[in-house]
């Protein structure tokens, strides 16, 4: 059996838990890669990454220090070059369905973080910070320019977040699709009670998993609290149905809420955003069974508001014609001056 084959057949006996993960955990600890998660990699596998980058279908290993390497791969051409980040512990595979229709507009470039797909596990523990510390330097030796459009999903909202609150002077934009929110975790304890799937319940809200810490993850996002006026688009699943396969309908319609609200903050990160809830699309909005047509459509707008140094249009307007999405409003924003967001300029 190639590894290849191994491999796929890895990742459709996890399909099920890492739908749970992601959808349950929001992103914290939930998978946003689905049937392209990786689980259960052996503890022997080596932490020793070759010298010289080697290509690996369409993509290659990028050396980034300290003898490790990660997986990129990358199409299209134009700026600003448009970064996708996988969730836990998805790969690049996630963006198989609209990397190839983004990259026509932009540089568009998927990889695999430390232990998943083709990049090799780093040794120890780690967490989020750690992971947006490898992802500046990837994008740093493999010569991506900057400024960056991040777009991230379920748990890559999350670091995605963190990349652009850390190196907000190399963000020129943000979209997170069904990503996390504040505190997810505290507040869905809150509400799955401990007598419903307890065993489920347990699995899904462990601290460390698949050598991450979750819990240190989200303590990091947990402060922040703005981004600024930094370009953001946020796309979030009209529906949730697998745990409402786990939890009785009055746990599970108060995760919806909760959920919701969440999204509704992550829009708020940014006094120049667009909320658009793709309403018959589960967790995967970016597959071809969910909707990914608007998460095409939303890193557009965030490329091109970009590029003119301007505001977003207004959602109703970005998203008009289609039925089959719907647009959260807004607190009401002042008119401002789009010169003040200075050090985002795409040329």
């Amino acid at each position: 059996m190639t590894a290849l084959v191994r491999r796929d057949r890895e990742r459709e006996r996890t399909t099920r838990r890492h739908r749970l993960l992601a959808l349950v955990a929001a992103s914290a600890l939930a998978v946003s890669c689905g049937d392209h998660g990786q689980t259960g990699r052996s503890s022997e596998r080596t932490t020793t990454a070759p010298a010289a980058a080697a290509v690996l279908g369409p993509g290659r290993l990028v050396a980034i220090g300290a003898h490790r390497t990660l997986y990129l791969t990358c199409v299209g051409s134009g700026t600003p070059t448009v970064v996708l980040e996988a969730g836990f512990p998805g790969d690049s595979q996630t963006w198989r369905d609209v990397q190839p229709q983004l990259g026509r507009s932009a540089r568009t470039c998927a990889y695999d973080r430390a232990g998943l797909g083709y990049s090799v596990a780093r040794r120890g523990i780690h967490d989020a910070g750690d992971e947006v510390d490898d992802l500046q330097r990837l994008l740093h030796a493999a010569r991506l320019p900057g400024p960056y459009v991040l777009v991230g999903h379920s748990y890559g909202g999350m670091l995605a977040e963190l990349f652009a609150h850390e190196h907000a002077d190399e963000t020129a934009g943000l979209v997170l699709v069904d990503a996390r929110g504040r505190d997810a975790t505290r507040r869905q304890l809150a509400i799955w009670p401990r007598s419903v799937a307890p065993s489920v319940r347990r699995a899904v809200f462990r601290p460390v998993q698949d050598g991450v810490d979750l819990a240190a993850g989200a303590a990091l996002a947990r402060g922040v609290r703005t981004l600024g006026d930094t370009p953001l688009a946020v796309v979030t699943a009209g529906t949730h149905e697998d745990w409402h396969r786990v939890v009785p309908p009055t746990p599970a319609r108060a995760l919806d809420r909760l959920w919701t609200t969440m999204q509704d903050e992550l829009a708020e990160l940014s006094s120049d955003h667009v909320h658009v809830v793709a309403a018959r699309s589960d967790h995967f909005v970016q597959r071809r069974d969910g909707r990914p047509d608007v998460v095409v459509r939303a890193v557009g707008a965030i490329v091109r508001a970009a590029r003119i140094h301007g505001r977003l249009p207004p959602c109703r307007r970005l998203f008009s014609g289609d039925a089959q999405v719907r647009c959260r409003e807004s607190h009401a924003e002042a008119p401002r001056d789009p010169s003040t967001r200075s050090g985002r300029t795409v040329r």
